[in-house]
């Protein structure tokens, strides 16, 4: 597939848990001629969701659009697809992406102190995942992962948020895993 031909899409299942629910997924796009860039399954109580992020030739892209509600039949599953429009930079940011990620203790209002510094430097938050585990032993503690994909402003401050986040991850007793830094070859997925 030459790059012009690339369009990008969207898959989310949602519904009760199920063995072979990513797989369900992944072979409607595989069949349809699709390849998926990007997935994340997770599991909420009963329900579960699945999230794929497709390339597919536009015709491909098309017909997955048509074939959804099959999709949703044979599963008993809710499902979304999502035509993505061609990929663009919002003007007054740098077209390359960035990532950073960060592992603190637990804490009420982390993901919200992080995401304050982000809009404070305003960037532009393109992905986040966030994972809270026990760390088990005599004392076990929780600890808080988080990613962060964002695009930067075009004046962008790199040594002043990166001092901000030290300063507040530290007060959260964490470390910046991966400072903030281009995320090469991350594909357009929104």
């Amino acid at each position: 597939m030459a790059h012009t031909e690339i369009q990008h899409a969207a898959l989310w299942l949602i519904g009760p848990d199920m063995p072979g629910l990513l797989r369900l997924g992944a072979k409607f796009v595989a069949d349809r001629g699709g390849n998926i860039d990007k997935d994340i399954a997770d599991k909420f109580g009963e329900k579960a969701v699945v999230f794929l992020s497709i390339t597919a030739q536009p015709d491909d892209i098309k017909r997955m659009e048509r074939e959804k509600d099959e999709l949703k039949q044979v599963s008993g599953l809710g499902v979304v697809f999502q035509p993505m429009k061609e990929s663009t930079v919002p003007p007054g940011f740098q077209e390359d992406l960035y990532g950073f990620d960060v592992v603190t203790d637990d804490a009420p209002g982390i993901i919200a102190e992080l995401t304050g510094l982000v809009a404070e430097f305003e960037m532009l938050i393109v992905g986040h995942t966030g994972e809270r585990r026990v760390i088990p032993g005599p004392r076990p503690r929780a600890v808080g992962g988080q990613k962060y994909i964002v695009m930067l402003p075009y004046l962008f401050d790199h040594l002043g948020f990166t001092r901000r986040l030290d300063e507040l991850v530290k007060r959260f007793n964490g470390v910046i895993k991966t400072p903030l830094r281009t995320v090469p070859g991350l594909l357009w997925w929104w």
